[in-house]
């Protein structure tokens, strides 16, 4: 299914956060953008492709709201390839408000999310690959986040994927001359020649789904649960870490009962720290329940830091911990650098010794994390990343058609059963930029946009 046309009627909507501010902005787009905003805007000025224009916005009874500022875009040069109108205002609820609703008053319609970026992905001017990137560039929290949605925002996707699928394209055409004009001498393709170009295609495309991976933990950020029995000094080491006094930290065991979360950036990657309660056998039904908490939050997380105590001795505890763990990515954390070793590390080689009471260690501990989110980038797509599960989906999808088409080839499949699989991964790939999607997708898409965007 071809991505569907934007609808004739002009849409609106306030496109700056809510709350109070110095400045907020009313978005308009449709072919009666501009007659709209005309019919309320009062200025000694006409408006002007591209130009803003001082004036008074007028209430649809013919009181004033606001002085505002209007730029007009004429179609196709704006964002959703319509006539565009932005009205800038004083950012107070009861004006924007005022606004918008003499707009929809006169004609204009509540934008829903993410109406605006559909018109221009509709209008070709965005496609659905760029337009996610929007979203995920509103939403970015670091810099590296953003620095990545802004190159899937310049179309590097589509960049990326545009030789893989005139590869494909060339294959079909070869097939598809051999068995429509077998009869005048066209010759048929070799197989094993076809099945190598294959392969070769889907091992580019295979690469790049796998930068999900890190691009995965790019976007949603990583996950990293805190774990060891009581008083091994989680919570002064999750404190030290986040640079917050979030976790309580005493002499007593099982202070800590539940999961306690906080955000620190580490690499341009928010990461997620959970402090969790000490592990070790209780009959305090609240403590026990804290401590499935643990292996729960354990079971969530990307990384697991294992904080032993290197001041006492090794027993059952700890090796309930090493056991929830031991087929997990995990970090093991030697603390109280400080205090006399009771026992011999030798056997935890790569473990970070370090002291939470004096700081000593610490920053090697944040390198060992950063090595590790680092180290989850894939190098078989330089610096470019997938980092949305649709894409990566429909990666995965391609990959596995042109693995069963290479199949196939080898097995003597007839090349009329062959082109199905071609087909349907050039579709695959085609919705990853939305040339062929479907009205489930795009809901799905939008639906998580703000409005105004």
């Amino acid at each position: 299914m071809t991505l569907r046309s934007a609808p004739d009627d002009t849409i609106a909507a306030v496109c700056t956060p809510p709350g109070r501010s110095g400045v907020g902005v009313i978005r308009l787009s449709g072919a009666d953008a501009h007659r709209l905003v005309e019919k309320l805007f009062q200025s000694s000025e006409d408006l002007a492709d591209r130009y803003a224009r001082h004036g008074v916005f007028m209430a649809a009874n013919g009181a004033p709201v606001d002085d505002v500022v209007v730029t007009a875009f004429r179609a196709p040069r704006s964002y959703t390839g319509e006539d565009v109108a932005e009205i800038s205002a004083h950012g107070n609820p009861v004006v924007l408000n005022g606004i918008l609703g003499a707009l929809i008053a006169s004609g204009a319609r509540q934008a829903g999310p993410g109406e605006f970026t559909l018109r221009a992905v509709a209008n070709g001017k965005l496609d659905l690959a760029q337009a996610e990137a929007v979203r995920d560039f509103i939403a970015a929290q670091t810099e590296t986040q953003a620095r990545t949605a802004m190159q899937q925002m310049s179309g590097a996707l589509a960049k990326r994927i545009r030789p893989k699928k005139d590869a494909l394209i060339g294959i079909v055409a070869e097939l598809e001359a051999g068995i429509d004009f077998a009869e005048d001498d066209v010759p048929i393709p070799d197989s094993a020649a076809l099945g190598v170009r294959i392969t070769s295609v889907a091992a580019d495309l295979d690469g790049l789904k796998n930068t999900f991976r890190y691009g995965r933990i790019l976007a949603d950020g990583l996950a990293l649960a805190i774990i060891g029995k009581p008083n091994t000094g989680k919570s002064s080491i999750f404190n030290a870490l986040t640079s917050e006094g979030r976790a309580i930290v005493t002499d007593a065991p099982g202070t800590t009962r539940d999961v306690i979360t906080e955000t620190a950036v580490i690499a341009g990657v928010p990461l997620r720290f959970a402090d969790t309660a000490g592990v070790r056998q209780t009959d305090d039904r609240v403590e026990a329940i804290g401590v499935d908490r643990t292996f729960e939050a354990v079971a969530d997380s990307d990384l697991t830091l294992v904080v032993l105590d290197r001041s006492r001795p090794l027993d059952a505890d700890d090796d309930s911990v090493l056991a929830h763990v031991r087929e997990r990515a995990h970090l093991t954390v030697i603390n109280k650098s400080d205090l006399p070793l009771a026992w011999a590390p030798t056997a935890f080689e790569g473990a970070v010794h370090v002291s939470a009471l004096t700081g000593e260690g610490m920053g090697r501990l944040r390198g060992a994390i950063e090595r590790y989110v680092t180290q989850t980038r894939s190098a078989d797509a330089d610096d470019f990343v997938i980092t949305d599960r649709r894409q990566r989906n429909g990666l995965k999808d391609a990959v596995l058609k042109l693995k069963d088409a290479e199949q196939g080839l080898q097995a003597g499949v007839p090349h009329e059963m062959i082109l199905l699989d071609l087909y349907a991964a050039l579709s695959s790939l085609g919705e990853l930029t939305g040339e062929v999607t479907t009205e489930d997708i795009l809901d799905r898409i939008f639906s998580t946009f703000c409005i105004g965007k």
